[in-house]
């Protein structure tokens, strides 16, 4: 074992305690690599490093190298350490862990108790906000019933308005009796509030506490003979019985409230699905993507998964259904999970009937579910390194599938054009190429030129609702990039990420006080980079080229003695053959030569004479 470690790691190994506790790996800039919990912290840390294969896993070959210290916290417990672990792997998320990553593909609804009239609002995202999120639902359909249920029963209002609304009058949905119209101060605070905690009941799967308090209502109003608000109560009844029947196929027992998970795991990506049924109703789907970079078995990661999902949960049920049993760790993660529920749980694995069943179908999401992520991550390979490693570099919020790069243009002032390039995956996408013409600029003036493409460019995305680059490249150094990131900033696009290439370094530069960044030649994020400015500098010559073509064809030149350069050169000064015959003959003399001038001058007015 001497020879595996350091002696810095020999030294620490030799001071763990014969205690139950959390170890945390570093590597060699302090930073926690992986988390792991111990019923006897000196046999199971020393297990990483003797070379022992009966440890199940591959962290002597994964980790070791990247293991520079080791910190450990006694606990008075395995239970304590267990909770302590899931904490702290919440926090760090170190790399050899099972990350959990939340699918928010599934829609939510909030509602915000502390405004005076709360809406239901469909998201995609939780924040801890203080509002409330129910969810996630299988598709917006459901969303719709309850949303449109809420609506007609409880007269929870549908828009979003700021309230108290500036026009003070009721909408549409107020005069067919589908709000209270707290919009025109149609109703108080404390009765529309009354009205969502019951839509609140409906989006808990309460429906049966809801439909009690109706059945009693109805009754008292008949005993009072107001027939009229028994009608209505009665109608309320039917529409939440009906809409519960529609849910209850899934469960023949109306008490049941059980979680079930499933993991499915390929190489280091794993899925772990979790089916919700609450009251006998299947009440929704949790998956989770996970990276496991440790030859972690899908029993492993679930315990691992256990303690980090129901951490933040509200509630957690009196039975989770795993595939499999947890062996020795099972006991210990229904006291810590009993614990914090306020009762008992219990985790067990199905062996018949309907609960095996929904362990079935559990699994099925879960295999289902990694078919799509091998799917994706062949998209992935289709995609350039560069790409990713110039998210890596740059530091940017996503990875750069888009990247626009202009590039200006022109012959000593005269003919200005600029061209735009995009590259879409790390790849060329010329499609989407565009030629500009600069119009609003005169002479040599390519900070505004830029100006001009820019602000077509991002206006012509805008109308046409099209995506935003993800990244754009200017070609130029620390004055160009300040002077493209001024032209972002006042048309309110300071967000777009943004950089420079420098060309005799090839130096990435920032606007503001970031720091330039050199790379090797042979780094994949330069060379996209470099494509790109090269592309756009072709293509701009290219359109530059053909116009100059176009307007060196001028049949006033087509005189004796005047060929491509001597065109060129005319043609850079003076646009038409008024300008030319009405300048200076000094000017003349200067640009062409003495005896040049005189005959060219000449054979020009010969031929607008003719003409």
């Amino acid at each position: 074992m001497e020879n595996l470690v350091s002696e810095h790691i020999f030294q620490r190994l030799s001071e763990l305690p014969l205690l139950p506790g959390v170890y945390l790996m570093k590597n060699s800039r302090g930073k926690i690599i992986y988390i792991g919990k111990a019923k006897v912290l000196k046999n199971r840390v020393r297990s990483y490093f003797d070379g022992r294969e009966h440890t199940g896993h591959r962290a002597a070959s994964l980790m070791l190298p990247h293991i520079h210290d080791i910190e450990w916290i006694i606990t008075e417990s395995e239970r304590e350490a267990l909770i302590l672990e899931a904490n702290l792997v919440r926090k760090h998320t170190p790399i050899y862990n099972v990350r959990l990553k939340d699918d928010k593909h599934f829609p939510y609804i909030k509602v915000d108790m502390r405004e005076s009239f709360p809406r239901l609002e469909v998201t995609r995202s939780v924040k801890n906000d203080g509002a409330m999120y129910f969810g996630p639902y299988m598709g917006t359909r459901v969303i719709r019933q309850l949303v449109d249920l809420s609506a007609r029963l409880f007269k929870i209002r549908e828009c979003t308005l700021k309230l108290p609304a500036a026009n003070g009058k009721p909408c549409l949905n107020y005069h067919i009796g589908r709000c209270l119209g707290p919009c025109a101060n149609l109703c108080d605070v404390s009765e529309y509030k009354e009205n969502t905690r019951k839509a609140l009941q409906l989006l808990s799967g309460k429906r049966d506490d809801l439909i009690t308090l109706y059945e009693q209502e109805m009754q008292e109003a008949s005993e009072k003979f107001d027939f009229e608000t028994a009608a209505k109560k009665r109608d309320i009844i039917f529409a939440l019985q009906t809409t519960a029947a529609k849910q209850k196929a899934d469960s023949a027992d109306v008490s049941l409230k059980m979680d079930v998970l499933a993991v499915r795991r390929h190489e280091k990506k794993a899925v772990a699905v979790i089916l919700e049924y609450r009251a006998g109703v299947f009440y929704g789907r949790r998956h989770f993507r996970l990276e496991c970079n440790l030859e972690d078995d899908e029993v492993e990661i679930c315990r691992q998964m256990l303690p980090i999902w129901y951490a933040e949960e509200t509630e957690i049920p009196p039975e989770i259904a795993l595939e499999r049993d947890l062996g020795e760790s099972r006991a210990l993660l229904e006291e810590m999970l009993s614990e914090r529920a306020g009762r008992k749980v219990n985790l067990f694995v199905p062996q018949r009937g309907e609960k095996l069943g929904f362990m079935k179908l559990a699994i099925a999401n879960a295999e289902m579910l990694l078919v799509e992520m091998a799917a994706e991550s062949k998209k992935y390979d289709d995609i350039e390194k560069g790409v990713f490693e110039l998210q890596k570099i740059l530091e940017l919020p996503k990875a750069p599938f888009r990247i626009e790069c202009a590039d200006i243009s022109h012959l000593s002032g005269s003919n200005t054009v600029a061209s735009v390039v995009t590259f879409k995956n790390g790849r060329p996408d010329k499609k989407n190429y565009r030629k500009f013409i600069i119009k609003t600029v005169e002479g040599i003036d390519d900070f505004a030129s830029m100006q001009e493409v820019m602000s077509r460019r991002l206006r012509r995305l805008e109308e046409e609702g099209l995506e935003l680059p993800d990244l754009w490249v200017c070609d130029g150094g620390k004055g160009q990039v300040e002077a493209t990131y001024s032209i972002l900033k006042k048309l309110g696009y300071e967000h777009l990420p943004l950089i420079g290439l420098a060309k005799r370094l090839e130096e990435i530069v920032f606007p503001r006080d970031k720091p330039s960044v050199i790379l090797k030649r042979t780094n994949p994020a330069l060379k996209l980079l470099q494509n790109a400015r090269d592309e756009a500098h072709r293509f701009a010559i290219t359109y530059q080229r053909s116009k100059r073509k176009s307007s060196l064809e001028v049949k006033w030149l087509d005189v004796e003695g005047v060929g491509r350069e001597t065109r060129i050169k005319i043609l850079s000064k003076y646009r038409s053959a008024e300008d030319f015959l009405s300048a200076p003959l000094e000017d003349l003399e200067q640009l062409l030569g003495k005896v040049r001038s005189q005959k060219i001058r000449a054979a020009v007015q010969k031929v607008v004479e003719e003409e």
